[in-house]
């Protein structure tokens, strides 16, 4: 346990470095708490506020990272990202002109880095916890409710963790009138090639969305020079039980489906950051837990820094409406 809370402690180093850069445009909160370890610790969950008050409501966007404790790559793009936006003002002007705010959650699952493993100090996987039954899941991978000894556990009801990322999403989000609202959520080791994965997770239905994802989908990877990603709902990698962000998505429609003039869309994303090609060159890491969910020393800093771009672009979604990946599919926003 010791190493993982040093490296618990390095990131946490890291998200005060970054919320003392500049104290008129960044903020740090306290969202919640970790569920506890068997020695009686829980580790609080950060988040950080980037921008004017008035773009934070108004006009926000989301990045999170850490909802499983082995991928650490994730945490690590995202303070990279939110570090470069703050040192070089020029790379993402609309944050200090005031027009979009960022709302972060660098860590959401402390105790699984302190401990080193994916899921949380109960032992529950966090993307398998929402309760949410697919139609049809891949078997074990997909979820189980064996027990917490074994991976991929869906748990009996939601953990702190997931509790504090739905109410750091709810308050954030929620309530945005006339917006896009995209938020990303930053994860690894799945496959040799990167993904970003819209809902849904547990069916193969597509999500009311579906055709402003696929719009976006085709601008970034044709337009936007992102052709190293590949963009589809999760469904079409895999199925799951217990997906947060589905939950989420819907909560979202079913709080607003009712309201006929509601024009903002709410739209989790998740970057899967492809791990495995690593395994290609040195097989014998497939044995390594860790090496499965990150990428291998030498391409680290390559890694950590190669979507800088692609979540600049995908926050600048931020100022477009829905009818103009209709008509004309982002033209402002690939403007530097």
């Amino acid at each position: 346990m010791l190493r993982g809370l040093r490296r618990l402690h390095r990131f946490e180093k890291r998200i005060l470095e970054i919320a003392r850069m500049d104290e008129k445009l960044v903020s740090i909160h306290q969202y919640g708490f970790s569920r506890k370890t068997e020695n009686g610790f829980r580790f609080p969950i950060y988040g950080l506020s980037i921008g004017t008050p008035a773009a934070l409501k108004k006009n926000p966007v989301g990045i999170v990272a850490g909802v499983h404790g082995l991928e650490t790559i994730g945490v690590r793009i995202l303070l990279d990202f939110l570090y470069h936006c703050l040192s070089n003002s020029e790379f993402f002007p609309e944050l200090q002109k005031g027009k979009i705010g960022i709302q972060a959650l660098p860590m959401v699952n402390p105790g699984g880095v302190a401990l080193r493993r994916r899921s949380n100090p109960a032992g529950v996987d966090l993307m398998r916890n929402s309760g949410i039954e697919a139609e049809k899941s891949m078997p074990f991978f997909g979820g189980q409710t064996l027990s917490n000894r074994l991976p991929y556990f869906r748990g009996k009801s939601l953990e702190p963790e997931s509790r504090t990322l739905y109410r750091f999403v709810y308050d954030s989000f929620f309530q945005v009138k006339d917006r896009l609202i995209p938020v990303i959520d930053v994860h690894s080791g799945f496959g040799s090639v990167d993904h970003v994965w819209w809902p849904y997770a547990g069916t193969k239905k597509p999500c009311r969305d579906d055709a402003l994802f696929q719009a976006m989908g085709r601008f970034f990877k044709i337009q936007a020079g992102h052709s190293q990603l590949n963009f589809g709902p999760q469904s079409e990698s895999y199925t799951t039980h217990g997906d947060l962000w589905d939950l989420f998505y819907d909560h979202y429609w079913k709080l607003h489906e009712k309201e006929k003039k509601w024009k903002s869309r709410f739209l989790p994303l998740t970057l899967e950051v492809g791990t495995w090609s690593d395994l290609k060159e040195k097989p014998g890491r497939i044995f390594n837990r860790k090496s499965i969910f990150n990428p291998d020393s030498p391409r680290k800093k390559e890694t950590i820094e190669r979507y800088r771009k692609f979540l600049r672009d995908l926050f600048r979604t931020a100022l477009t409406k829905e009818k103009d990946w209709a008509l004309a599919p982002l033209a402002q926003a690939s403007k530097k």
